[in-house]
């Protein structure tokens, strides 16, 4: 491992400690996503009073007087309509102790009552830039994807460890770190480079992906769709040489936050399926 690389990870992620992308992180929110979803709730807040008084004005009164009834349950005559009253109430959503449901399922419920396609975009938005685990997708704040994914991802690291496999480890943990950082074309890069290195490793050749396969094949017999599925994951991410990667010259445009979270969690699979399935050589 690298000085420049092992400066750019926690020691969690070093460690395999904390090997999941921010992506894929279920239950969990950030401070800082904490603070941008509130300050867009906050803002719509101020817009809805007048600098003279702290009466909410429509649409905020309809939201809040909704909220009263609905979720604090609040008999409407006790209810003073007050803005500064409102961002108490509210802002114990997004506090410290906050936790994940608390978070997201209130402004899940906060911009369905608002309907503003301006503010549904800015929430949208903010989800995607802070690289969090859940997304709003028409109304409804989602996971990106399911735990079974990121189990996946821990069991190959883990397994790589035990096996002595470093640079197995090393490459699955900066596609985690560059999945978490956005750079999607180095994630699917090194998750394929994951997938490279067990086979690499067991054959004990280096020369071709696909001829290495092959002679794994012939010690550790595979079902031939597993096979061309690999193959076609490595063509994916090579030209016909395997060593110039370039549809990831030309940028990001081609890959997708998707496409990263996909490759990852199948070479991830992929990986614990080769090393489970038979002795691996000490790295």
């Amino acid at each position: 491992m690298s000085d420049d690389y092992r400066k750019s990870i926690t020691f969690e992620q070093a460690m395999g400690i904390d090997p999941l992308p921010a992506q894929l992180k279920l239950n969990e929110v950030s401070p800082v996503l904490k603070s941008r979803l509130w300050a867009v709730i906050h803002s719509q807040i101020e817009k809805s009073h007048g600098y003279s008084s702290s009466y909410l004005n429509d649409p905020m009164k309809r939201v809040a007087r909704r909220y009263m009834i609905e979720r604090a349950n609040v008999l409407i005559d006790e209810w003073d309509n007050d803005a500064y009253t409102l961002i108490k109430l509210w802002k114990k959503h997004f506090a410290p102790q906050s936790t994940f449901s608390d978070v997201l399922g209130f402004t899940e419920w906060f911009v369905r009552a608002l309907r503003n396609p301006e503010v549904s975009n800015f929430v949208a938005n903010i989800l995607i830039f802070e690289r969090a685990a859940y997304r709003l997708e028409d109304g409804d704040i989602i996971p990106v994807a399911s735990r079974e994914e990121g189990e996946a991802i821990v069991q190959a690291i883990q397994l790589a460890n035990s096996s002595g496999l470093d640079g197995v480890r090393s490459h699955i943990t900066k596609a985690s770190t560059a999945l978490t950082a956005g750079d999607f074309a180095s994630s699917v890069r090194e998750s394929i480079h994951a997938v490279e290195a067990v086979v690499f490793n067991k054959t004990g050749e280096t020369a071709s992906f696909k001829d290495s396969l092959k002679t794994l094949n012939k010690a550790q017999p595979m079902h031939e769709a597993f096979q061309t599925a690999l193959v076609k994951l490595y063509g994916y991410t090579s030209n016909e040489q395997g060593v110039r990667h370039s549809l990831f010259d030309k940028g990001d445009a081609n890959v997708t936050e998707k496409d990263a979270l996909f490759m990852l969690g199948v070479c991830a699979s992929f990986v614990t399926y080769l090393l489970k399935a038979g002795g691996q050589q000490n790295a």
